[in-house]
């Protein structure tokens, strides 16, 4: 095959080719064996495992409330779904993955099915997370300013149309495009699967650095309107309620364009030069904070949910209800 395009090297061939993989590039020799020179990480191994573990079991427990009946009107509430849907299978592949991988020092031939169904997921489920991520933003500022006129676009039918778009971005990324595989020897994923059998040229997948130049600049432009219209409003409301919700929002903020723009440029930049060790590491940690530290804030910086999971894992007498406004969401 003298010229590869995506659907060669994409899920859905794989699929349809009776899950034989394109020989033209993913193939492994037939009696693949490498025990002396095999790369173990079994310290980062067991951080990747074990955070991953507790980012998982948090995120889901935020997911079950989110998905309590008075909360789920709210636009917000219906966008934090989507995502969630996203980033609960993106840390099962950044984080579950990755640890239990690199604690063994599992190489692509090993299991180059496994690895190329996983790496199809986790790079699909990142063209979702970020336009989950890009939507929360632009519904968070509906809410916030209601000069913009932009709030019907989260109000049914067109929120559903939006969450429709959730879907088909990562059924693309899944199943259309060139996946990522694990590489031990990084500690992380890579198009070109070090196989040797093309140039990693071939391996190219323009789609992510456009979603991930595109998420880097939106998500700063909008965050920074974000930022400042609060800190503007915030000179001339000096109520209690409304500092400690701007300082809340502020914070949130921060946090979530922060990891997803840096992760974003770091991962890009990290496929197509040279990077060294630390570097990477701390990329396929971006990742895995990206999509499961968001559990986290959700738990310790929103008060809806916070109520909400209290609810789910603590007995009666130690629960109370909260008044639920939709900024709060």
């Amino acid at each position: 095959m003298s010229t590869p395009t995506n659907y060669h090297m994409s899920l859905a061939y794989f699929i349809l080719n009776k899950l034989e993989l394109n020989s033209n590039f993913y193939s492994c020799p037939e009696n693949w064996t490498l025990e002396e020179d095999r790369v173990k990480r079994p310290y980062l191994g067991v951080y990747f495992m074990t955070s991953g573990a507790i980012y998982v079991t948090l995120y889901l427990l935020c997911f079950s409330a989110m998905l309590n009946r008075d909360l789920i009107r709210f636009p917000a509430l219906k966008i934090m779904i989507s995502l969630a849907l996203c980033d609960i299978p993106s840390v099962c592949v950044n984080s579950l993955a990755t640890g239990y991988f690199g604690w063994n020092g599992i190489y692509f031939c090993d299991y180059p099915r496994l690895i190329f169904f996983l790496g199809a997921n986790g790079f699909g489920l990142w063209l979702g997370c970020s336009l989950a991520c890009i939507t929360l933003a632009v519904c968070r500022i509906s809410e916030l300013n209601p000069d913009l006129n932009i709030r019907w676009v989260f109000r049914p039918p067109f929120i559903y149309f939006l969450m429709l778009l959730f879907f088909l971005a990562p059924f693309y990324g899944v199943f259309f495009t060139k996946p990522v595989i694990f590489r031990p020897e990084f500690m992380s994923w890579f198009f070109d699967p070090g196989t040797a059998l093309a140039d990693s040229a071939a391996y190219y997948n323009i789609n992510q650095p456009v979603n991930n130049a595109i998420l880097t600049i939106i998500t700063l432009s909008l965050y920074t309107y974000l930022v400042s219209y609060l800190i503007r409003k915030g000179t001339h409301l000096e109520s209690a309620q409304f500092l400690r919700t701007q300082r809340q929002v502020i914070l949130q903020a921060a946090i979530i364009c922060f990891f997803h723009s840096i992760t974003s440029f770091v991962y890009v930049y990290m496929q197509f030069f040279y990077s060294p060790e630390w570097f990477i590491v701390a990329a396929q940690i971006g990742w895995q904070i990206c999509t499961g530290s968001i559990s986290v804030i959700y738990l310790t910086l929103n008060p809806t949910i916070r109520s909400s999971v209290r609810k789910i894992v603590c007995p009666v007498r130690f629960q109370q209800d909260n008044r639920v406004s939709s900024f709060e969401l």
